[in-house]
């Protein structure tokens, strides 16, 4: 019976660090998405900032920490990767819609994630507590079985 025990113990304490892996993945998975969304909702804010000024300068990284203040001589047409190194060209108005819509679809990605990291979470504390109880009844019989 003791076997069973520890077995039952060695299973219990492979579910809880399946758990904790799992939740450090979806962490760092909620974490990407975050620095996308973050990314987005900053390129939303320039092209809005472009499309209100009459002659834009922005900064244009060449690398090696050297930039170059730029002329924007066009806002309105804008070049947007839409996945696959897939390219086209849209207006400011549709380039900002279209990058809102991604905002919205990763926020709620990030929820579900979130969701999930909860539920792991909840599922990893009745490990915890079970992997306690046991332990605690593994003692217990060791304690008695020493002194009887």
């Amino acid at each position: 019976m003791e076997n069973v025990d520890a077995r039952e113990l060695q299973m219990l304490q492979q579910y809880l660090e399946q758990f904790t892996q799992q939740v450090e993945a979806y962490s760092r998975q909620l974490e990407m998405l975050d620095n996308r969304r973050m990314e987005t909702a900053t390129a939303v804010e320039t092209l809005k900032t472009l499309a209100d000024q009459e002659e834009p300068t922005v900064l244009l990284q060449i690398g090696g920490g050297a930039s170059l203040r730029v002329h924007v001589p066009d806002t309105d047409t804008v070049l947007l990767n839409i996945g696959s190194d897939v390219v086209v060209e849209r207006t400011n108005a549709e380039t900002v819609k279209y990058l809102e819509e991604r905002m919205t679809e990763m926020e709620a990605l990030a929820k579900k994630i979130a969701e999930s990291i909860e539920q792991i979470q909840k599922q990893a504390h009745d490990v915890a507590a079970k992997l306690e109880s046991a332990y605690s009844q593994a003692q217990s019989r060791m304690t008695h079985g020493i002194q009887g």
